[in-house]
C-alpha cells in the first residue's frame, strides 16, 4: 500500500515537470515568433529607403547589423 502511494506520489511531480516544460517551450515560441516578425519590420524598413534611393546599399547592410543587433539586445538574447 506504501508503495502504492509513493509511485502516486512520483507519477504526480513527473507529470507537473513535464507540464512545466510544455508551457516554457510554447512561451519561448511565441515570443521567438515575435521577434522574426520585428526584424521583417526592421527589413521593410530599411528596403522602402533603399528602393527609394535615400541610402545606399553599404549604408542599408550596416544600418540592418545595427538595427539587428540593437534588437537583440532588446529582447535579452
Amino acid at each position: 500500500m506504501r508503495i502504492l502511494i509513493t509511485l502516486r506520489l512520483v507519477l504526480a511531480s513527473v507529470l507537473l515537470i513535464l507540464g512545466a516544460l510544455t508551457i516554457e517551450a510554447k512561451e519561448y515560441k511565441d515570443s521567438n515568433k515575435a521577434f522574426e516578425l520585428r526584424k521583417k519590420a526592421i527589413y521593410y524598413e530599411i528596403q522602402a529607403q533603399l528602393a527609394s534611393d535615400e541610402i545606399t546599399l553599404k549604408e542599408a547592410q550596416r544600418l540592418w547589423k545595427k538595427k539587428v543587433k540593437q534588437l537583440k539586445k532588446e529582447e535579452g538574447r
